[in-house]
C-alpha cells in the first residue's frame, strides 16, 4: 500500500476518461484498460462511482467498513465516501463515473432518488453480488453505453442517461428485499426520504421535529417507520451521520479535535469526545492514530 498519512487522502473532483468534462458529465472505462485502477490507497470522489467487476478478488474498504471483492459484483460509491480497494487478480469490468447533476437529471423528485437503496451513505449495503446469469443479462447495457460514447453522436449523453436509468432500475430489482415485520412501501419510502434529508441538513437542523416538519409527518410517525424498517430511531440516524463525518474529518484533515467539534456544531469539546467514544469505543485521538497507522 502506498505510504499515505491520514491528511494526504486525495479528493477527485472530476473524472474525465471520456473527454466529456462538464458539470453534468458521465464517463466510462474498462478496468483492464486502465493501469491506474484499482487505486489501492484511501481517496474520495465528488461524483458517483459505480464499479462493475466481471473478474476480481480482494477487499474494498468503504467508509471504514470492509467488503469482499469478487467476480460478478457491483459496488456503489456516493460522493464524499472514503474508499479504496485491491484485487489479487487482474480485474476485468467497468468503472462508471457520473456527476451529481447527471444523476439528479434522471429524477425530478427526491422521492424518486430514494427508490434506489444503494447510492446512499446512510448504512445501506453498498455492494450487490450477482449470479453469473444476472451479470451476463445486464452487461449489454454497459456495452451499449460504451458504444454510444464512442460514437460521438449528437445527443449521446441523453441516450447514455436512458441506459443508466434502465441499468440502475434492474439492479434495484436484484437488491436484497427488505422483508422486516411491519414493513410497507410507505414506511420504506419515508425512511429513504429521511436519510436523504439527513444528508442535506444534519449540520443545519436541530431537533428531530424539524426533520419531521419538513417531511410533513409527526415525530411519532417518523420514528415508527424507522423502527419498522431499520430498527433505529430518528435521532440515532442523525448521530450515525455525525459519527461518520467525525471519522472522515479525523482521518482526512489536519484539523484538531477541538476544530472538528466546532465544525460539527458541538459547543462543548468534552461532550464531543464523550459522544465519539460512546459510538466508537475510541477517543477521537485514538481513532486518528489507528487510522494513520493503518494507512502507512
Amino acid at each position: 500500500m502506498n505510504d499515505f498519512a491520514a491528511n494526504d487522502f486525495p479528493v477527485y473532483d472530476s473524472s474525465d476518461f471520456s473527454g466529456e468534462a462538464s458539470a453534468s458529465y458521465f464517463d466510462l472505462v474498462r478496468l483492464q484498460d486502465n493501469p491506474g485502477i484499482p487505486r489501492a490507497f484511501p481517496h474520495r470522489h465528488n461524483y458517483y462511482h459505480l464499479l462493475w467487476m466481471t473478474e476480481a478478488a480482494g477487499t474494498h474498504m468503504l467508509d471504514f467498513e470492509s467488503y469482499e471483492v469478487r467476480r460478478h459484483s457491483v459496488f456503489f460509491v456516493s460522493p464524499g465516501q472514503l474508499h479504496f480497494w485491491s484485487s489479487s487478480v487482474q480485474p476485468r469490468g467497468y468503472v462508471l463515473n457520473f456527476s451529481t447533476e447527471f444523476f439528479v437529471q434522471m429524477f425530478p423528485r427526491a422521492e424518486d432518488i430514494a427508490q434506489f437503496p444503494f447510492f446512499h451513505i446512510a448504512r445501506d449495503i453498498p455492494v450487490l453480488y450477482m449470479e453469473p446469469a444476472q451479470h451476463d443479462s445486464l452487461l449489454p447495457l454497459i456495452v451499449s453505453m460504451e458504444q454510444e460514447l464512442a460514437s460521438r453522436a449528437q445527443g449521446r449523453l441523453d441516450v447514455v442517461r436512458s441506459y443508466l436509468l434502465i441499468l440502475l432500475t434492474r439492479l434495484r430489482r436484484l437488491y436484497p428485499a427488505h422483508d422486516a415485520p411491519g414493513l410497507s412501501a410507505q414506511n420504506y419510502a419515508l425512511t429513504k426520504r429521511y436519510k436523504l434529508l439527513i444528508e442535506q441538513h444534519y449540520l443545519d437542523f436541530g431537533p428531530v421535529r424539524e426533520y419531521a416538519d419538513r417531511l410533513h409527518v409527526t415525530e411519532r410517525q417518523l420514528n415508527d417507520a424507522l423502527k419498522k424498517t431499520i430498527g433505529k430511531t430518528a435521532s440515532q440516524l442523525v448521530q450515525d451521520r455525525l459519527v461518520l463525518e467525525s471519522k472522515r474529518l479525523l482521518s482526512n484533515t489536519d484539523l484538531s479535535v477541538a476544530e472538528i467539534a466546532h465544525q460539527l456544531h458541538f459547543e462543548d469539546f468534552a461532550y464531543f469526545c464523550r459522544f465519539f467514544k460512546k459510538h466508537t469505543q475510541l477517543t477521537p485521538g485514538e481513532f486518528k492514530k489507528r487510522v494513520t497507522d493503518a494507512f502507512r
